[in-house]
């Protein structure tokens, strides 16, 4: 992870400096020179023997600690930025690079605290709102991070960094056209990426204006990047673009021959999801659930928005969203929040998976969960959750936790499969890069979904994306009555429609599953 708009370190030389210390500062700024090139492995040659030599020499822990976070190597980022600011505790470009290592690690709120510390000492900067906003940002709060991204800009307009993280609050804001004209502006400047031509490629059509498969040819990998990771994010960016043009035969042999790559790095985090899914639909379906009967009045409603990747969770969200009362929360961490500090607190081996934890701490657990559910929710009556991987532990959610409500979102099997095929993924969802294995995924998640819905019936519905599109004024009022709100007045226009996305697709789809059908049978 870079820092930033880093500015670097600043030297100045009198007449009389010692020789040492010219030949030390001098090394640095070639290091850091380097490090500002991308040329990561020789800026670390020139940089460790400082901090050899110099074990309290605060320039060079601070680069050092930089080019490893360039490195994506956090643990060792850590250890030298933390000593830079032990030697230097008024640096607010060390805390803020702290800051983005800490947020790096999953610890946000010391991330948050940290910053907090840089923005005392140096409140004008932008690097320091643009880490801001990523600190939002990971934490699902967008309207948070679009405001802290903005102020970015205002200080700094060719903040990239600052650029990035709005556009992308924008297209999860739904606010389509500020995300186009945001991203468009990076491509203009010289400054597009992999990721800014991806979000457009999922704008409405109509609201982009540049050439997407010229700039898409354009892209070229930094030198520090892995040049078969980019090689593969660039194919499928190529492939959604195709896809938009209705070349659909060039957009699957882009897809297939991308995601076969992939997959084949992954197949050991395949096998380890597929064991944790069937066992985990097995315990499911032997279970009676007990709903949470305790004292909750006036408990904030955890709306929990349930369903396989690209399924349309965030649809049916944004439409929910329009309601009186409804705060929208998004893929939001509050539950395994919860969870990792309850078994922090007792002193056990934090697990990420509910179940594992002992059911007499099921009290402490749901006192964090609602100190953070008060926090985030304010005065809303409801407050959602999009987070699908909230489906390996929502019947122990319905246990644990009051005033819990669900609403499962299923869609037509080869459309979801294809839109999953076509996604690139951050981290996780290995399983979406083989066609046979993200089929079998959905159809898991639909199971768990059946299974749910008959142990919950006064607690969840189950919605099809497709009735979403067709009837949302139906949906609306479904979904309103199983939290207990009032009716809406009025429907909003233009929910988006991705209905039979996969009809082009179909006779390849089916070619490539018998394809695999075929080879599991011959290895068996």
């Amino acid at each position: 992870m870079s820092d930033p708009g880093s500015r670097g370190i600043t030297w100045s030389f009198g007449a009389s400096a010692p020789d040492p210390s010219r030949d030390a500062s001098l090394q640095l700024q070639r290091a850091e020179a380097l490090r500002q090139q991308g040329q990561l492995d020789l800026a670390l040659t020139l940089c460790q023997p400082l901090v050899a030599r110099h074990p309290d020499y605060y320039g060079a822990l601070y680069t050092l600690g930089l080019i490893y976070a360039d490195k994506n190597q956090h643990p060792q980022a850590l250890g030298l930025l933390v000593r830079a600011v032990m030697l230097n505790p008024r640096s607010w470009q060390a805390l803020t690079a702290l800051s983005g290592v800490y947020l790096a690690l999953g610890s946000s709120e010391i991330a948050a605290q940290t910053l907090e510390q840089a923005r005392l000492i140096n409140p004008k900067d932008p690097t320091i709102f643009a880490t801001l906003g990523e600190i939002y940002r990971t934490e699902r709060e967008y309207e948070l991070a679009y405001d802290a991204f903005s102020a970015a800009l205002e200080l700094d307009a060719k903040l990239d960094v600052a650029a990035t993280g709005l556009g992308m609050c924008c297209m999860q804001l739904g606010r389509y056209e500020k995300a186009a004209h945001v991203f468009e502006n990076l491509v203009r400047r010289g400054k597009g990426s992999s990721v800014a031509l991806s979000a457009l490629t999922e704008l409405p059509r109509s609201m982009v204006k540049v050439d997407l498969l010229a700039e898409i040819a354009r892209l070229s990998p930094e030198k520090s990047s892995n040049k078969l990771e980019f090689d593969n994010a660039v194919a499928l960016t190529k492939a959604a673009a195709l896809d938009r043009l209705g070349r659909f035969d060039e957009a699957w042999q882009l897809l297939t021959a991308a995601n076969r790559s992939i997959y084949d790095a992954r197949q050991k985090d395949v096998l380890e999801v597929n064991e944790t899914q069937s066992s985990n639909l097995q315990h499911l379906k032997e279970r009676h659930i007990q709903p949470f009967a305790g004292n909750s009045s006036g408990q904030t409603i955890s709306l929990f928005i349930l369903g396989p990747s690209r399924s349309g969770k965030t649809v049916l969200e944004a439409l929910l969203g329009t309601l009186e009362g409804v705060k929208r929360g998004y893929e939001n961490p509050i539950v395994e929040n919860a969870i990792r500090r309850t078994f922090q607190t007792a002193g056990l081996l934090a697990e990420r998976a509910f179940d594992q934890l002992p059911a007499d701490l099921d009290s402490q657990c749901r006192e964090f969960y609602f100190d953070e559910l008060s926090r985030r929710a304010g005065s809303a009556k409801v407050f959602t959750n999009t987070h699908p991987a909230r489906i390996y532990d929502a019947a122990r959610i319905a246990s644990a936790f009051p005033r819990v409500r669900f609403i499962f979102v299923k869609r037509n099997l080869d459309d979801n499969l294809l839109r999953v095929f076509m996604r690139r993924y951050a981290v996780g969802n290995s399983y979406s890069y083989s066609l046979r294995s993200a089929r079998e995924h959905i159809e898991w998640y639909h199971q768990m979904i059946d299974a749910l819905a008959m142990k919950l019936p006064n607690a969840s519905r189950v919605i099809q994306y497709e009735d979403i599109v067709a009837d949302p004024a139906g949906v609306l009022r479904s979904c309103a009555e199983l939290c207990g709100l009032a009716e809406a007045e009025s429907v909003p226009a233009g929910v988006g429609d991705d209905r039979n996305c996969a009809k082009p697709y179909q006779h390849l789809m089916a070619a490539a599953l018998q394809d695999a059908a075929a080879t599991q049978a011959a290895v068996k």
